[in-house]
């Protein structure tokens, strides 16, 4: 039921993500199996020396269970190696890159389920291990910098997302854009950037959805996001069909190849993207609007340099802000959808957030849309702990996937070279070792008070290391300015079971490459009686 409820959110499906038997009754019991049958697997792998009978051979390399498996275990030559990370990877990848791709996070949770926090599988048919468990994210951490992240890419998605793309970069040039993203996401930016989103949210809020009367969490949350990133970005919102095609081109990101159709439009798509961009840009400059507040991005990145100290070209503005708006909008939606779904599931939450909401602005500043960051910050400890619990019990998309160049280590295991490493959020988020009752949505485990545990290394929704997700903390602040304006003119939702396309008072959800809800889902508001007509 991964399409209709959270993962982990019930107490019987947490037990299977981290149990090696269904006789397990613990989360604690459960995960520590896992690991500890992993390493009991490892240890008997390493004790085992001399010569070995075929019948050893063949249960090794699984030849009365699976071809296919066999024949990619000879194709990698993985018969070398004593002491591989649990699972299957295949022989091309197929059967796993697709089941992947059907369900991510079922995927995930039924191969800790049967290999523990530290499993080889296959992403985009390529050859991975897949890791949560603390030991195997902190060795991964010393290394992680080192890694090339191109050739772990799908070949479409490495074409459309182009040259310039950060999740295509490695070394020194990785670096300097890196340095660039400060000066667009900082603290100073965001500082800038939060009237703005205040402004265009009231709209959103009291305009759109006080007029409907309801609220779809996929298709509206994502609409204004997009809406919302072209303003903040670009300094104004396309014509729709300019907008429709950010849809088009993320399609085309996920083609299976360059021969398909969606790829074929994701790069028209991009072409037509960039023109707008591009023409836009070049007339706001000649015009010499770039200090006016709402170029803001524009001209930080019309002084940006690269590796070498030479400014960014046009051309390169123009496609950053593309990517920049690509790689925030449909994860902000995300966590604006999950968070409002799970605060509906969990009422006494909920009352927390609105009373937290109501209580640190006032009408006039709601009206005006005059909120500013250090007041969203120190004002809405609760509301934000609501969200980061929200990106835990809903995790919206896997790790970073990196190349392994060379045979290593990791958590006692051995990494052949070639193998795509990911460290996946979804493993960790469930360890009861740093989430207590980690089926529970509690909000409150992220007061520092409650659970000092919690650390980058056991809490990363955006990804870790150098490739890590840059906007997590734009997108957080987005997400809190919505559930101000959202609690404030209404006093609770509920599924609206009278909308044409309605079937299940649960969501479903699309799935890849962000888990988002689906478009006809639709919730039922209730207005708060200053906003009644």
């Amino acid at each position: 039921r991964l399409g209709h409820a959270p993962l982990g959110f019930t107490s019987r499906m947490l037990v299977s993500v981290y149990s090696t038997s269904v006789h397990s009754t613990s989360c604690l019991g459960a995960y520590t199996a896992a690991a500890r049958d992993a390493r009991r697997l490892r240890h008997r792998r390493l004790a085992t020396t001399g010569r070995r009978s075929k019948r050893e051979i063949s249960s090794k390399l699984n030849l009365d269970l699976d071809l296919g498996q066999v024949l990619g275990t000879v194709k990698r030559n993985e018969g070398l190696y004593d002491n591989l990370p649990p699972g299957k990877v295949g022989l091309f990848g197929l059967r796993e890159t697709f089941a992947y791709l059907n369900d991510p996070n079922k995927f995930i949770r039924t191969r800790v389920e049967m290999y523990g926090p530290v499993f080889k599988t296959a992403f985009f048919f390529k050859p991975a291990v897949v890791f949560g468990s603390p030991e195997a994210i902190r060795e991964f951490k010393e290394f992680e910098g080192d890694l090339p992240a191109d050739a772990a890419l799908p070949e479409t998605f490495r074409e459309l997302h182009t040259e310039y793309g950060a999740l295509r970069m490695s070394g020194e040039r990785h670096k300097a854009t890196r340095a660039n993203f400060g000066k667009v996401l900082g603290r100073s930016a965001l500082t800038h950037y939060t009237p703005i989103l205040a402004k265009l949210t009231r709209d959103f809020v009291k305009g759109t959805l006080l007029e409907k009367g309801t609220l779809q969490p996929g298709y509206d949350c994502r609409q204004f996001c997009l809406k919302a990133l072209f303003q903040l970005f670009l300094g104004t919102v396309p014509p729709q069909d300019i907008m429709e095609k950010m849809y088009v081109y993320n399609e085309g990101l996920l083609a299976l190849g360059k021969l398909s159709p969606e790829f074929t439009e994701g790069q028209k798509a991009l072409e037509d993207l960039q023109e707008f961009c591009l023409k836009h840009f070049r007339t706001v400059r000649a015009q010499g609007k770039l200090d006016n507040p709402e170029y803001f991005f524009l001209k930080q990145y019309s002084q940006a340099t690269d590796e070498n100290g030479d400014l960014f070209t046009d051309e390169r503005v123009a496609v950053t802000t593309i990517l920049m708006i690509w790689g925030a909008f449909i994860e902000a939606a995300a966590s604006m959808g999950h968070t409002t779904w799970l605060l509906m599931r969990n009422a006494d939450k909920a009352k927390k957030v609105r009373a937290e909401c109501r209580s640190s602005f006032s009408r006039e500043e709601l009206d005006s849309g005059k909120l500013y960051l250090d007041d969203v910050y120190t004002k809405l400890t609760f509301t934000e702990c609501a969200i980061k619990e929200a990106l835990r019990v809903m995790p919206q998309t896997a790790g970073g996937l990196r190349v392994n160049p060379e045979t290593r280590t990791l958590a006692g295991y051995t990494i052949p070279s070639g193998y795509v490493l990911t460290a996946d959020p979804r493993i960790a988020f469930l360890n009861p070792d740093f989430f207590p009752d980690p089926e529970d949505y509690r909000p409150e485990r992220f007061l520092p008070a409650e659970n000092p545990a919690i650390a980058p290394d056991n809490f990363f929704p955006g990804g870790m290391g150098q490739h890590k997700c840059p906007g997590i903390s734009l997108s957080n602040l987005m997400v809190s300015i919505y559930l101000v304006y959202l609690n404030s003119c209404f006093d609770k939702w509920e599924p609206d079971m009278s909308a044409e396309e309605m079937d299940s008072e649960d969501p479903q959800y699309i799935q890849v490459p962000i888990v988002i809800i689906d478009d006809r889902y639709q919730l039922k508001l209730e207005r708060n009686w200053q906003y009644e007509m």
